[in-house]
């Protein structure tokens, strides 16, 4: 009952409005709901086959994997007494919005909790940002862990939504196929970081109807958004097929983390909707309303998930 109030108190609606409230959705029909019916040619659903289904190699991977996953010290070593477990929010400016609210949910509700959430993800860095090795971003992230009295090898669990600016002008699947590959790129430079990293959860990115028309964010506006979610789903199927470069002897082992991406005021079958309210003042990043909102589909996902629930109750 506690954790309903507060899960309930804090998706108290703050009003903004966006840019463009015009575009309230799309002919576009979430993975998920799209299920063996095709997009272009393209079977739809989380995985292979058109299934939303885990298949069963896949998630027994992902439970071997998450019970390996333990209180380590600084150096990397088991400690069940003192030891913590690194969770890293990566991603650009949203993900960092949503992984804040995520964060403060957990250390309310889970207040002795030997997981920590750390924020790495960064404002107006998109995945281009976190394919070279040598790039800055990874150095903020190890900024951020050493600000957390944390430290690399104790990163086991890593969250992540981004999107490719680079890539807006190309069509479908051209600009999804060009996101994976650097998706492929992105998540080798975390198995070089991390070298205790059990498990990372991918998740597409928000309803993006609501942006305005400015040069710059019109890069981020739909159909980009709709496109990243088949960019995900093509990333995790490569490695359920075994694919060269996604074999989890080149990537950490993937898996989705929770489906953010829904037809606007349409929303899905499920009822998740996403309207002009919960986009803030231009359309890219979530309002107050949006972001607890989000926040809380994300933090249930991981209470709820076999890989993940033991930390987060």
């Amino acid at each position: 009952m506690r954790i309903l109030f507060f899960l309930f108190s804090f998706v108290i609606s703050h009003m903004h409005y966006a840019q463009d409230c015009s575009q309230t959705s799309t002919n576009f029909i979430p993975l998920a709901d799209l299920g063996k019916n095709t997009f272009e040619g393209f079977t739809g659903g989380k995985y292979p086959g058109g299934s939303n289904a885990i298949p069963s190699l896949h998630y027994n991977n992902g439970l071997e994997l998450s019970q390996q996953i333990q209180p380590l010290n600084k150096g990397g070593e088991t400690d069940i007494s003192n030891g913590k477990i690194g969770f890293i929010v990566l991603g650009f400016s949203t993900a960092a919005m949503t992984g804040r609210y995520v964060r403060n949910m957990h250390e309310i509700i889970n207040t002795d909790s030997q997981l920590k959430i750390i924020i790495g993800a960064q404002g107006g860095r998109d995945i281009n940002a976190m394919t070279s090795e040598k790039s800055d971003y990874w150095i903020k992230v190890d900024s951020a862990l050493r600000e957390n009295d944390m430290s690399a090898e104790q990163v086991q669990i890593i969250w992540l939504s981004s999107s490719d600016v680079q890539a807006h002008a190309l069509p479908f699947p051209a600009q999804s196929n060009m996101q994976a590959e650097k998706y492929r790129m992105m998540l080798q430079n975390i198995k070089r970081y991390y070298p205790n990293i059990k498990i990372v959860f991918l998740s597409d990115r928000t309803y993006a109807g609501y942006i305005g028309n400015d040069a710059g964010p019109q890069e981020l506006k739909e159909p980009t958004a709709y496109y990243n979610s088949w960019a995900v789903k093509w990333v995790i199927e490569k490695q359920i097929m075994n694919e060269a470069g996604y074999t989890r002897d080149v990537i950490p082992f993937i898996d989705w983390g929770t489906l953010l991406w829904t037809n606007g005021e349409t929303g899905n079958e499920k009822g998740y909707t996403w309207d002009c309210t919960d986009a803030g003042k231009g359309g890219i990043h979530p309002s107050a309303k949006g972001r607890a909102k989000e926040a809380t589909r994300v933090y249930l996902f991981f209470r709820n998930h076999p890989y993940t629930q033991k930390w987060f109750n």
